[in-house]
């Protein structure tokens, strides 16, 4: 019995659902030992880049898991067609972790962080995002109907799935996600140095950006204006000119920062903030709150089940409240943060993914 895994979250940008396969899965290959089956992650020859993959570079991070490069361009033709293909050439079942499954596939098991497209249309809304919604739809009818085990990474997130879909199995896994990938003892300061005039340890509220509408970007913009006395620090990929961001004085964006760079600004802001309208889970406060930081949270379900007493919550269409007051003479509640970390972890989550395997051989 084999399971192969669909490895595309092995290369290009690490968001949220790379995140999560890629920790899932470096926890998994400690659990596989004397499995009474195999487990592959596949992947395309060239990557989403045009560069050829050396699967010697991805085995290193492996040691029971085998690396399988098969060719092909990384691309959702790929995903749908060359991967299904090489899937059903070994009599094995297929793995999807990254919120997209093949319009073939016949059993299997697939993670489904949210189903955005379908609770919230409103956020597809740019030219062409109509084909979007329509592959959606008929991908995950196909995922909940054919699938031998769903996993979702809130109670929030099975809850809306089971409101909205039929299963062919309903017993959905609830795999959350974990924070230990941000806990190595590992900071980059140098970002203070390049900015040393416009950040300054404890002095400013960071923000991860994304121009994705349920990430809330308006919320800080207009925040920001509302409290110029305030420094606003923000991290994200190129945001194009569309959100005014560089015009605004008590901003600071510093274009995308890597991990350790990230662990440092979150380790000294005044707040991270995340005023997120929708989310399946929500990663980002979970790292910041392993750094130390406070939290602000838009108000929203999920965050509460996740977050609890840990984060101070905002009105998501309400931005225009006095930074600096919210967060005055609060102090943390080392209980409830204490809560939120003992609760998540990659192991944990990895465990309930290899029940599945276990639990679909027979």
């Amino acid at each position: 019995m084999k399971y192969v895994i669909n490895g595309n979250f092995l290369y290009g940008p690490v968001l949220g659902v790379q995140r999560y396969a890629r920790e899932i899965t470096r926890k998994l290959d400690e659990l596989i030992i004397d499995k009474p089956y195999e487990v592959e992650i596949v992947m395309p020859s060239v990557d989403s880049e045009k560069t050829s993959v050396f699967p010697e570079k991805y085995q290193a991070m492996y040691k029971n898991i085998k690396i399988v490069v098969i060719e092909g361009t990384a691309g959702r033709k790929w995903d749908q067609f060359t991967f299904n293909k090489y899937v059903k050439s070994q009599k094995a079942k297929p793995v999807y972790l990254c919120n997209e499954v093949s319009l073939l596939m016949k059993d299997g098991i697939a993670v489904v962080h949210d189903i955005a497209f379908r609770t919230h249309p409103e956020y597809f809304n740019e030219p062409g995002d109509w084909h979007e919604i329509l592959f959606r739809r008929l991908m995950y009818r196909r995922a909940f109907g054919k699938a031998d085990a769903v996993l979702t990474v809130s109670e929030f997130s099975r809850q809306e799935i089971l409101s909205c879909y039929k299963l062919k199995n309903p017993d959905i896994t609830v795999a959350g996600n974990g924070w230990q990938h941000f806990d190595t003892g590992k900071t980059d300061e140098l970002i203070f140095d390049q900015y040393a005039s416009r950040i300054k340890r404890g002095q400013y509220y960071f923000y991860l950006a994304s121009l994705a509408p349920n990430k809330n970007l308006r919320w800080i913009l207009e925040n920001a204006k509302k409290n110029p006395h305030a420094t606003y620090v923000i991290s994200g990929k190129a945001l194009g000119d569309r959100t005014a961001i560089n015009k605004q004085k008590n901003i600071v964006y510093v274009g995308y920062v890597s991990d350790n760079t990230a662990k440092a600004l979150m380790k000294y802001c005044k707040a991270f903030l995340f005023p997120s309208t929708f989310e399946g889970f929500g990663i980002p406060p979970m790292e910041a709150l392993c750094m130390g930081a406070r939290i602000i949270l838009g108000d929203i379900p999920v965050l509460h089940e996740v977050y609890g007493d840990s984060a101070r919550y905002v009105d998501c269409k309400d931005p225009y409240i006095n930074i600096d007051e919210l967060v005055s003479g609060w102090k943390q509640d080392e209980e409830a943060v204490a809560h939120v970390l003992d609760s998540h972890s990659w192991i944990d989550s990895a465990s309930r993914l290899c029940k599945c395997l276990d639990r679909c051989v027979q």
